[in-house]
């Protein structure tokens, strides 16, 4: 479906609902690459999400933590279908932002001239070619420009993404929902 008008798709779970994804989490060597970023013995899908188009884009945020993990024991992944557009579409991140003091857990948008954040502004972008993998820590602060039209016209960019926990991970029981 849509979530809000960001994006023009987007799926959580696409695993259980289309084979081809499934395979590709399972079979292909995503796994192995994110274990070996950072000598894990151990990873579980905690979230995965396609998502095509943000149409908007999305300013300096951090993800939130949709999946039942803390960020200290989760990264955040992306494998692209398509090639990044030229002026669009790719991620910028700033460099060693997960170690900042001044993001609550639980915020997602920021203002990158606020709290400890200036410290923070080494810049590093990405433009992918389809198949590539990106992986950054859970905190890390990051944005995507989406075109100035917020029309992505013929252009794709696919990506299929989320967050997996890291070895001895607990689960984070984040909220207590009763129901009547």
């Amino acid at each position: 479906g849509v979530a809000s008008g960001l994006y023009d798709y987007i799926q959580r779970s696409v695993w259980a609902s289309n084979s081809a994804f499934a395979d590709l989490v399972y079979y292909s060597p995503i796994a192995s690459a994110l274990a070996g970023s950072i000598n894990a013995t151990e990873l579980r899908l905690a979230t995965d999400l396609l998502m095509v188009n943000p149409n908007k884009g999305f300013k300096w945020h951090q993800d939130n933590q949709n999946g039942p993990v803390g960020f200290d024991n989760a990264l955040r992944w992306w494998v692209t279908m398509d090639d990044s557009p030229k002026d669009y579409g790719a991620p910028v991140y700033l460099r060693k932002s997960q170690n900042n003091k001044c993001v609550p857990e639980d915020a997602v948008f920021v203002d990158i001239d606020e709290g400890d954040l200036p410290e923070y502004h080494d810049f590093t972008s990405f433009r992918p070619k389809a198949g590539d993998l990106i992986v950054w820590h859970a905190r890390t602060i990051h944005k995507i420009d989406g075109p100035t039209s917020q029309d992505w016209g013929s252009n794709k960019r696919r990506v299929l993404g989320g967050t997996v926990a890291i070895d001895d991970a607990t689960y984070v029981d984040k909220e207590k929902v009763e129901f009547a």
